[in-house]
C-alpha cells in the first residue's frame, strides 16, 4: 500500500488533508444539503397528516351530516304519514257528520211532509164533509132530477176548487 501511495504521489500530509477535506465536505453536505432536505420532507409529511387528518374530519362530519339527514327524512316520512292519517281520520269525521246533519235534514224533512200530508188529509176530509153535507142539502131543497143532481155537483166541486 505504500508503494501504492509513493506512486500517486501523495505524502502522509497529503493524505491527512484529503481525510480533513473530505470530513468538512461531509460536514458542510450535512448542514447545507440533509438538514434542510430532511426538513422540506418533515415539512411535507406534516402537510400529508395534516391534509389526512382534514379529510378523515370531513369524512366524519359527512357520515354525521349524512345520518342526520336520514334522521330528518325519516322523521319527515313518519310525520307525513301521521299528517295523511289524520287528514284522513278528520275526512271521514266531517263525511260522517255531513251524513248525519244530511239524515237528520231528511229525516225532518219527511216528519213535516207527514205532517203536512195529515193536516192535508185532515182539512179535504172536513172540506169533503161541508161539501157533502152543502150538496145534500141543496139536493133536500128541491126535489131534484138526474141532471138537476149532476148540475148541483158540479157547481159545488167548482166551488170548492176555487
Amino acid at each position: 500500500m505504500k508503494k501504492i501511495i509513493e506512486e500517486l504521489g501523495l505524502g502522509g500530509w497529503d493524505i491527512l488533508f484529503h481525510i480533513v477535506n473530505l470530513a468538512i465536505l461531509i460536514v458542510a453536505l450535512y448542514f447545507l444539503l440533509y438538514k434542510p432536505v430532511k426538513k422540506i420532507i418533515e415539512s411535507h409529511r406534516k402537510k400529508l397528516d395534516d391534509i389526512y387528518a382534514e379529510s378523515d374530519r370531513i369524512r366524519e362530519e359527512n357520515e354525521n351530516l349524512k345520518s342526520e339527514y336520514e334522521d330528518i327524512r325519516q322523521k319527515a316520512l313518519s310525520e307525513s304519514a301521521q299528517i295523511g292519517e289524520r287528514a284522513a281520520e278528520r275526512g271521514r269525521e266531517i263525511v260522517e257528520d255531513a251524513q248525519r246533519k244530511a239524515d237528520t235534514i231528511i229525516e225532518s224533512a219527511q216528519k213535516e211532509a207527514l205532517t203536512e200530508r195529515h193536516r192535508i188529509q185532515n182539512e179535504l176530509h172536513d172540506s169533503v164533509g161541508h161539501i157533502a153535507v152543502e150538496i145534500a142539502g141543496k139536493i133536500l131543497e128541491r126535489e131534484v132530477n138526474e141532471e138537476d143532481n149532476r148540475r148541483i155537483i158540479d157547481e159545488s166541486l167548482s166551488e170548492w176548487e176555487k
